[in-house]
């Protein structure tokens, strides 16, 4: 995983989002109440976010059943046996390698296109995937490093990852926003988090219980949890944005020379 040195910069003329000027940082925060209701206000007029989210979701349909057909064709070519058995195990594991990489993709693009709606700009799917195709590979590596710091953290008595959980929440936010990546990455997520504790928190409280009660909603909450997840990545990216842009400066050490 390289650092953000290595990736590309911004194409010229694309809007700045974080803007590093002094006026710009001296603004006024938004308040997790005018985050909700801008992130809903995005979603609203930019219904065109939920896409990337579909794509996971139509590959495990279409995969599952390729995968059920493929396994049948082969169980009558061989019949039963330990090569079908290890048939199974091997396309099983390489699905969900490619649906945890696609459900990546599908939050860079919509983050990416979020992005492009903060800046006033519509929301637009081939741009955004021209624009976050560098960063995907970051993306995808630093989002598999901290899934497996917190699965293990998760092992470790279950608090520990419930911390790194937190800790990490913001990582696709750092690669797609900043240009981080690696541990780099995790740094920054970390540092954000920290600057910003109280309202991290309550930001992903807020999103894990919409992703816990919806499902619950007899007959459409599947639905529901299904559309709501562009309005999650949104919440986050907008908090993030907002934030980073109103982090004080880091104070200067000024070292007197005699």
């Amino acid at each position: 995983m390289e650092s953000s040195s290595n990736l590309p910069e911004p194409a010229s003329g694309s809007p700045a989002v974080i803007p590093a000027d002094e006026k710009t940082r001296a603004k006024g925060k938004m308040t997790i109440s005018e985050i909700l209701s801008k992130a809903f206000e995005i979603y609203k007029k930019n219904p065109i976010i939920i896409v990337p989210s579909l794509i996971p979701f139509v590959a495990l349909i279409l995969g599952l059943a390729i995968f059920f057909a493929g396994f049948v064709g082969v169980a009558a070519l061989i019949g039963e046996g330990g090569f079908l058995g290890f048939f199974a195990l091997a396309g099983l594991f390489l699905f969900i390698i490619l649906l945890i990489i696609l459900f990546f993709v599908a939050e860079g693009l919509t983050i990416e296109m979020i992005k492009d709606a903060l800046a006033g700009n519509k929301a637009d799917l081939n741009i955004a995937w021209e624009t976050s195709k560098p960063k995907m590979q970051p993306l995808i590596l630093t989002s598999i490093l901290a899934g497996i710091l917190t699965a293990l953290g998760y092992m470790l008595l279950i608090i520990p990852g419930l911390i790194l959980t937190v800790i990490f929440y913001f990582v696709a936010q750092a690669v797609m926003i900043d240009g981080r990546s690696g541990t780099i990455a995790l740094k920054t997520s970390y540092g954000f988090v920290k600057a910003n504790l109280t309202d991290s928190v309550i930001i992903i409280l807020i999103s894990m219980a919409i992703s816990f009660l919806l499902p619950m909603i007899p007959l459409i909450g599947v639905l529901l949890s299904l559309l709501s997840i562009p309005y999650l990545y949104a919440l986050a990216t907008m908090f993030y944005i907002d934030r980073m842009v109103n982090l004080p400066p880091k104070a200067e050490t000024k070292v007197d020379v005699s």
